[in-house]
């Protein structure tokens, strides 16, 4: 297995027996970028031509960047308008630990002739003990912040708008407001990510890859948007020991033109890739649009020992294109094992002529799953016009993740525990499909079509396009394997 995410994550992800007919290498040669985003950030990492600050107090930065390189405390002293070179290039280059870097509430603002470029703000690199607080960096393109090798690294206090970037050439590239890779002990706190458009395969708020013990709390991203692509707000891949909390994410949009060769054009406001040991409290995410991919508030994706508690999901659409049809929407669904979600309520959510079938309030997809004392209200699907019927799918409170490719379309949702959750106003309640060996603890269901449907050895027609990471375009239709629960007498 060729991957730069530890050999451990992968074995538990995957540990549970009902994944063993899965081609395990093959999803992580899919799914694993990291060691592609890496490379990207090679001419970053190779930038030659900075010069030293000359004192401690930083007032100009010249267009080749400074390189700080010994330990110390630096601070701005005024706004700072940057004018970088037409190449890969980096405001301010950290090479060196026990640095801290205090904007003093000042901006660094960047003027930048071709945002096709590898330019950022702060590039942290091979150091430990790094601070980097109070101001802002505006207008950068491929980073506001970045940071690898490090540890004990804190960024507060720093607000990361206007990243545009636009480059439909490199394959993988995700710009974001503040990228972590390969580090440990991390803390990024009071941050703000707004104001990101991009054209380009990916782009997130705040990512982190390769990184153990981290704590994102008390952040927000917002107005993000892809023009072809995919947008992420907080985006974990090969991550272990990470808390969030008290993070929002706001308004994030996708578009499609032509961009076919990407893994998607999905809007995500949470999600985790690839991931083990992760908490999430008190988190939200709310008016996410999607246009021919996924659009979920979040998604646990490939993921092991996840527990989130008091996340809130509100307004969550897929199909805003000119198809006028997406994959599916999904306040916050979960692929994995060993997840625990609990006190969690999601609102709105709709898919318009989803190619799969179905709009959730939770789905699950894999094995010991549990929903405790969560509500899904307002859950449908409906045509361009706003109407619904049967052969469109279903708007479900809690089912099953659907996805129509071979790898994905097989897997139920095995041992899977609701207990005490609630539906309001959705077509269907609770949908059994695909369930093995799962319960349903008193559930409640209020103004809802279905209560909870049955329907053992029924068939559904899934399909997927280029736009919905199906190239070539596929049609699958699968047979109920439903068997074993325990539900209420309908």
């Amino acid at each position: 297995m060729s991957s730069n995410i530890s050999r451990p994550i992968i074995d538990k992800i995957f540990s549970h027996e009902v994944f063993n007919g899965l081609d395990r290498d093959s999803l992580v040669k899919r799914y694993d970028v990291t060691g592609v985003l890496r490379e990207i950030k090679a001419p970053l990492r190779c930038q030659q031509g900075q010069v030293q600050p000359t004192g401690n107090v930083i007032t100009y930065i010249p267009p080749e960047g400074l390189i700080i390189e010994r330990p110390g405390i630096y601070t701005f002293g005024a706004d700072i308008a940057w004018s970088p070179r037409s190449a890969a290039c980096t405001a301010i280059t950290i090479a060196s630990s026990d640095v801290v870097l205090d904007l003093n509430s000042f901006t660094l603002k960047a003027t930048v002739i071709d945002n096709s470029r590898h330019i950022a703000g702060i590039f942290i690199r091979n150091a430990s003990s790094v601070i980097i607080r109070n101001g802002a960096l505006a207008n950068m393109c491929l980073y506001g912040i970045c940071a690898e090798d490090c540890s004990k690294l804190i960024v507060e206090k720093i607000t990361v708008s206007g990243l545009s970037f636009n480059n439909l050439n490199i394959r993988n590239v995700c710009p974001a407001g503040i990228h972590v890779d390969h580090a440990d002990d991390v803390i990024v706190a009071d941050c703000s990510v707004q104001y990101l458009y991009v054209t380009c395969d990916s782009s997130a708020g705040i990512q982190l890859t390769n990184t153990s013990k981290a704590v994102i709390s008390d952040c927000r991203v917002g107005n993000l948007i892809n023009y072809d692509g995919s947008v992420q707000g907080y985006s974990y891949i090969g991550s272990w020991d990470i808390s969030t909390i008290n993070c929002t994410a706001t308004d994030f949009q996708s578009h499609f033109k032509s961009n076919i060769q990407t893994l998607g054009h999905t809007v995500l406001g949470f999600v985790p890739i690839f991931c083990s040991e992760l908490k999430y409290e008190n988190c939200s995410a709310t008016n996410m649009i999607g246009c021919c991919d996924d659009c979920h508030g979040m998604s646990v994706f490939l993921d092991a020992g996840v527990t989130v508690t008091g996340f809130r999901a509100n307004k969550v659409i897929d199909g805003v294109a000119c198809s006028n049809s997406g994959a599916k929407a999904t306040g916050l669904e979960v692929y994995g094992a060993f997840v625990s979600i609990s006190d969690c309520t999601v609102d709105d959510i709709k898919a318009i002529n989803p190619q799969d079938k179905q709009s959730t309030g939770f789905s699950a997809w894999g094995a010991a799953i549990k929903f405790t004392r969560c509500t899904a209200n307002n859950v449908a699907v409906c045509d361009e016009h706003g109407k619904w019927s049967a052969a469109l799918g279903y708007g479900t409170g809690f089912g099953w993740a659907p996805d129509p490719r071979a790898e994905f379309r097989n897997v139920g949702a095995n041992f899977v525990e609701y207990t005490d959750c609630n539906a309001g106003n959705c077509q269907v309640g609770f949908d059994t499909w695909f369930h093995i060996d799962s319960t349903w603890t008193d559930p409640h269901t209020t103004d809802c079509g279905i209560d909870i449907l049955v329907e053992p050895g029924a068939s559904r027609t899934l399909s997927g396009n280029p736009c919905s990471e199906c190239n070539p375009p596929i049609t699958a239709t699968i047979t109920n394997i439903t068997s074993g629960n325990t539900y209420p007498p309908l």
